[in-house]
């Protein structure tokens, strides 16, 4: 997969694609998710707020040891499924996306491309100038007592969840979807605004924000058992390049 380009702004000036109107969302050239992840504060709301969007009741899916959250899953075609993600009341601690604790409403919080070789995959990212963490190794315990196991690499930044990570599962694991109820399948995807998605071009160039454009948000369209419905992350300001002094 590759992912939508950057664009510079340079003095006032965008180069290289034109800008998005307040009125306009963006759509990104190709989306083909292992998974995306609605965060939400407690898993049974979570659960409940699927259902009622989308005509399907998720099945719980198990916890993450020593990251705190647990989760559930519906199907969204072929090797690829929305988790609900929330805090584990059984764990003592929350580690991964501590922001679920303090949410008001479900909100999507990340994404998930699978790559083959995760180890040459940060390697490349890193020879971009993006910053990242990992590959680092995780598992989960299904009620039935299978362990999934896989490798994740995620971003620094990932802009909220704007941005994906990267997931490459144990040749021994069976796809989260294989056995994930529902019936789903995302129709489209957009964004708004604009992010700096890689390092600057160049040590004379400093990141700026940009109020004055549309915030930017990822926005995904999914169609269910009651039609399409949207699931977008929280919008944060956009940014891009200048060139010179701050």
């Amino acid at each position: 997969m590759i992912e939508r380009r950057s664009f510079l702004y340079i003095t006032g000036v965008a180069a290289g694609a034109s800008l998005v109107s307040s009125e306009t969302m963006a759509a990104v050239e190709l989306f083909e998710p292992d998974h995306i992840i609605l965060g939400c504060k407690d898993l049974d709301e979570g659960i409940a707020y699927m259902e009622k969007v989308s005509g399907y009741r998720a099945a719980i899916g198990g916890s993450h040891p020593g990251r705190g959250t647990r989760n559930a899953l519906l199907k969204l075609g072929y090797k690829s499924y929305l988790e609900i993600l929330a805090p584990d009341p059984a764990q003592p601690e929350l580690v991964w996306h501590k922001e679920l604790a303090a949410l008001e409403a479900p909100v999507l919080v990340g994404w998930a491309i699978a790559v083959k070789n995760i180890d040459q995959y940060a390697q490349h990212l890193r020879d971009r100038g993006v910053a990242c963490n990992g590959p680092t190794a995780g598992s989960r315990m299904k009620p039935n007592g299978d362990v999934l196991k896989w490798k994740t690499l995620v971003r620094e930044d990932d802009k909220a969840g704007i941005l994906p990570f990267y997931i490459e599962w144990a040749p021994d694991s069976a796809h989260p979807s294989t056995d994930a109820p529902g019936a789903c399948l995302i129709t489209r995807q957009a964004r708004t605004g604009q992010i700096n998605e890689t390092a600057a071009p160049g040590p004379e160039y400093h990141r700026v924000l940009m109020p004055e454009m549309p915030d930017a948000q990822l926005h995904i369209f999914i169609a269910g058992r009651f039609g399409e419905f949207e699931l977008k992350t929280r919008s944060i300001t956009s940014e891009g390049w200048s060139k010179g002094h701050p």
